[in-house]
């Protein structure tokens, strides 16, 4: 089996002796500085066809930024952790000094060969900026190194660099702003001489502006990839569509239905025609004063099959869903074009007949058509898991989608699956069960056999499985489906009375979510417009984190015993999830809050002390 290189394990040191080697400053700016024009038309020191290039936008300026974050996220803790990575690094600098290194330069790992990261040495290159390059020398390597450094006929030269007590030969390139340092000749020779640098005028134009106003950035330039491996991606993908067709026929895919592994098909073939059409993509960090937020963006090549899905979505600012009440455990939020409601359609599994059901699969084939046809313009959603969840959906047709809703309910029975969760007898229907403010409800009963759900899995799944399905989805659950003609309103609970105080809390418009302080911060530093939103309360999510966990000790030997973990109380705070479809661009950003990082290590923290 292959592993990684030597040279490339002693990097992972060096990388993060560049990243935080320089103390932190007692004020730091907010964020990472966006340069003039949105970041174009800057010109980086690394190979226009690098595969894949990880960027430092700055050593000291990010350290700077990750304190500013910190001490708002942890002010009675930064300053010991400040010391502890201070004393770290104190001891992985040895004698070196960073002074040649301008706090604000970037510094650049490239991958020039990704192959070669598994076999032999790497030909990979780290770039770092210097005052310059007899200053980098005289100030970086140790006495005892300098005394091993050769001169090169060629421009390039070589030097003996030890870490963690191992020596390696380290080639060297005056850059003038920038040494190029590569453990492979070969590839620090293509610095020396003559080679087409990359652009942000090059890069896919929303991936330069990611790339360039991170504090950690990591570019892959599937161009390059595509051109290198696209008859192995493709040869993969035909062995994968091979692999799942045997493994269907031998009956090596337990507890999956037919249209469970439809959708599971579906969803390979769009991965890797994403990745066939993908230019380019980025996969971030921020440092912000409220927060961390991490995105991950991709973006596709025009008259491809991901760019006519992406080009006729329209991102909205959801403010729908703030309106929601307060008090949940987690909102949601989705607007889509039709080509896009669609495509989602083949991949949701919410309502599965058995496959010997050929009626039933039919029936709900039919219904899903209706719900499609009905266009859906927007949707909201709030849960307190599993006691209540309550969703608001537009429709150009709000009757139809309603009667079409109620319809795959009706098309289900026993031995079907409701979210992948086995139905015990046929859902029982009250048609107009109940009228209120002006909305007419069906009412659906349902009932779930969680034995039979688990049947199929391999043993060591089926305990852990089983427990989840218990603690998330009830075993007797009733689901009302109404509307006003204006809109359609899906609210499912253990009674009416539940149902329908929520339903009151959303029309009345008292305690709205947008009030709070948490979802306020959450939202402002998610983007404006988006196709999906999602805001998980912390406290919550981990508890059902922490429960899953503690499911898996019967399961996996030695697992530990998780004991009793209490939450911190407080104002509510929110993890913040969105995903931007607009263009050719697809952006997922994920922000956690400082109040949620520290309830996080907190938590963990006494988790910690609690296992057994």
């Amino acid at each position: 089996m292959s592993t990684l290189s030597p040279f490339l394990r002693a990097l992972l040191p060096i990388t993060a002796l560049f990243a935080f080697a320089t103390a932190p400053a007692s004020a730091a700016p907010s964020a990472a500085p966006i340069p003039p024009d949105g970041g174009k038309a800057i010109v980086f020191p690394f190979p226009a066809k690098a595969p894949v290039v990880v960027q430092l936008n700055g050593i000291g300026a990010t350290r700077e930024r990750l304190t500013a974050m910190l001490k708002n996220a942890l002010p009675n803790d930064v300053e010991q952790i400040d010391k502890q990575i201070d004393a770290g690094l104190k001891e992985l600098l040895a004698d070196r000094k960073l002074t040649a290194i301008p706090k604000e330069g970037r510094v650049f790992i490239v991958v020039n060969d990704i192959a070669s990261l598994f076999d032999g040495v790497p030909t990979i290159s780290v770039l770092v900026p210097v005052t310059s390059y007899k200053e980098f020398r005289e100030s970086f390597l140790t006495p005892d190194e300098q005394k091993t450094f050769e001169p090169g006929q060629a421009k390039v030269d070589e030097v003996k660099i030890t870490f963690n007590g191992e020596e390696h030969a380290v080639f060297m390139v005056d850059l003038k702003e920038y040494v190029a340092l590569s453990p492979d000749k070969t590839t620090a020779e293509s610095y020396a001489g003559r080679y087409t640098k990359a652009t942000t005028a090059a890069m896919p134009p929303e991936l330069a502006k990611s790339f360039v106003i991170s504090d950690l950035a990591l570019y892959v330039n599937m161009d390059v990839i595509n051109d290198l491996y696209g008859d192995q991606i493709k040869a993969f993908k035909g062995l994968i569509d091979f692999g799942i067709q045997q493994a269907q026929m031998g009956g090596m895919l337990p507890g999956l239905n037919k249209k469970q592994l439809e959708a599971a098909k579906t969803m390979l073939h769009g991965l890797f025609q994403g990745i066939e059409d993908c230019r380019g993509l980025v996969i971030a960090a921020e440092f912000r004063p409220d927060g961390l937020n991490l995105r991950f963006q991709a973006q596709f090549a025009e008259d491809t099959e991901s760019f006519q899905l992406l080009k006729s979505e329209t991102p909205s600012a959801l403010t729908e869903l703030g309106k929601l009440p307060a008090g949940l455990g987690q909102y949601s939020g989705s607007k889509y074009g039709k080509k896009f409601v669609e495509l989602m359609r083949g991949l949701n599994s919410e309502f599965a007949p058995a496959d010997d059901d050929e009626k039933g699969n039919e029936l709900v084939d039919k219904q899903l058509k209706e719900l499609l046809a009905a266009g859906r313009t927007s949707e909201i959603t709030g849960s307190a898991s599993p006691d209540v969840t309550f969703t608001l959906s537009t429709y150009a047709e709000p009757k139809k989608a309603a009667s079409a809703l109620v319809g795959c309910y009706k098309s289900m029975t026993a031995g079907g699956r409701i979210q992948s969760v086995v139905l015990k007898n046929d859902p029982k229907i009250t048609a107009g069960a109940r009228k209120h403010r002006g909305f007419t409800f069906d009412e659906v009963n349902l009932s779930f056999d969680y034995e039979a759900t688990v049947r199929d899995l391999p043993d060591e799944l089926k305990q852990t499985t089983l427990a989840q399905i218990k603690r998330l989805v009830p075993e007797k659950y009733t689901v009302w489906v109404g509307t006003d003609g204006k809109s359609v309103i899906q609210v499912g609970a253990k009674d009416w009375d539940r149902a329908v105080g929520m339903i009151d809390m959303y029309l009345d418009g008292k305690k709205l979510i947008a009030d709070t302080p948490g979802y306020k911060l959450t939202r402002k530093n998610l983007p404006t417009d988006a196709s999906v939103l999602m805001l998980m309360e912390t406290g919550q999510t981990l508890e059902i984190l922490i429960e899953a966990m503690r499911e898996l000790e019967g399961t996996i030997p030695d697992f530990p015993k998780i004991g009793k973990v209490k939450l911190p109380q407080g104002e509510p705070n929110f993890i913040g999830l969105s995903l931007t479809l607009k263009g050719d661009t697809a952006t997922a950003n994920l922000f956690v809050p400082g109040s949620s990082i520290a309830v996080i290590r907190k938590v963990f923290l006494d988790l910690f002390q609690n296992i057994d």
